[in-house]
């Protein structure tokens, strides 16, 4: 008799991409929940140095919410092909260094309401929160 093996747990591919749903569904919510239920105009800083901003809408939320998993996942598969040994570790950096930098805006921006700037920082930290687990999670590099 021959045993047919189980699957152990949820393959990588599956919780990266639920993943990226979760942080594009969650940053949608935080961004309703704002606009709509707390009434905060939301805006963001029109560029470095600038004292204008432009309001920020629901579909560039999303948009970017999901551009930015799949470039953080496109950079993992890519670490994970040509430095499989340190893939995880790498990509983990350089994740929370762009969060880091992607927090510069929200936090100095110019002509941002204290509600306003919260929600940013919290729609930032969100995605940031999401990914970075999910992400690290399984894959060529798990130990």
């Amino acid at each position: 008799m021959t045993a047919t093996p189980t699957p152990t747990g949820t393959p990588p591919t599956r919780i990266r991409a639920l993943a990226v749903v979760a942080a594009v569904v969650v940053d949608g919510l935080i961004w309703l929940l704002a606009s709509s239920v707390l009434d905060i105009d939301l805006r963001i800083p029109d560029g470095p140095g600038a004292t204008t901003t432009s309001a920020l809408y629901l579909p560039a939320v999303l948009i970017g919410a999901a551009v930015i998993a799949l470039l953080g996942w496109g950079l993992l598969a890519l670490l994970e092909k040509f430095a499989a040994g340190r893939a995880r570790t790498l990509w983990t950096a350089i994740a929370l260094a762009v969060l880091l930098l992607s927090l510069f805006a929200p936090l100095f921006g110019a002509g941002l309401t204290a509600g306003n700037r919260a929600t940013l920082v919290l729609l930032h930290l969100t995605v940031g929160a999401i990914l970075v687990p999910a992400f690290r999670k399984g894959g060529p590099a798990a130990a």
